[in-house]
């Protein structure tokens, strides 16, 4: 049992199911999928109770505090301070739920394979999005709005991946997209925006907007929790 005190602060809440090893087979041990859906339901009623707590805490003003007692078996219960985040660590082979998802309940989320990272900040002299999960950072030239257009090349929206298992970043040719092989849709003018940022997310992307002189298009670069590649998708 671990004891938490709480004080007089809003502190968003989380916990991850870290479903590793998961074998994807038709039967699930029900013994085992049972246990593990317990111990998920007794940490979400914990921790709803710990959010309706803290509130309570934080408009009561300052010196107000609780005491409130937890117990992370199975599972390992971190408090981040510098994060302001609260958050509870399960591994499991029961697939409860599906990889890279979560629900959201209040500030509450549950989910499985939830290491990704996406924020805005700089590479270089450029603005850029970053997306991070635990093995690469990627990073996308952040340009324009949907409501004021900017010079685009699709040559200049990818800047950089760093390789964190490799501790380097990746020599990369430069990309270069374009539709029906025709060189006026590689460049025009647009924007690139963000879809959604934050922490502990299953999944991150950057889409980008361009409308080029042969034919208006979409790119969508994702970077997925527990993937070493990005993904690329082109759509008219």
């Amino acid at each position: 049992m671990r004891g938490v005190t709480l004080i007089s602060a809003v502190i968003f809440l989380a916990f991850t199911i870290a479903a590793i090893a998961i074998v994807y087979q038709a039967a699930v041990p029900v013994i085992n999928k049972m246990q593990a859906a317990a111990a998920i339901d007794n940490m979400r009623s914990n921790f709803i109770e710990l959010d309706s707590m803290i509130s309570e805490v934080a408009s009561e003003g300052k010196g107000s505090k609780r005491t409130i007692f937890i117990d992370p078996n199975p599972g390992i219960f971190y408090v981040d301070g510098g994060s302001d985040m609260i958050y509870w660590v399960y591994e499991t082979s029961a697939l409860i739920f599906s990889p890279r998802t979560y629900q959201s309940f209040g500030n509450l989320r549950i989910g499985s394979n939830l290491d990704m990272n996406a924020t805005e900040s700089t590479f270089g002299s450029s603005d850029a999005f970053i997306l991070e999960n635990e093995h690469v950072i990627v990073y996308l030239n952040k340009t324009g709005t949907s409501s004021s257009y900017a010079g685009l090349r699709t040559t200049d929206l990818l800047l950089a991946v760093y390789q964190k298992d490799m501790q380097k970043y990746l020599n990369l040719s430069s990309l270069n997209i374009t539709i029906d092989d025709n060189p006026d849709s590689s460049e025009g003018n647009g924007y690139t925006t963000l879809l959604e940022s934050g922490t502990y997310l299953p999944y991150a992307t950057v889409t980008s907007y361009i409308n080029s002189t042969y034919i208006p298009y979409y790119i969508n670069f994702t970077l997925e929790a527990g993937t070493d590649f990005l993904e690329i998708e082109v759509s008219t």
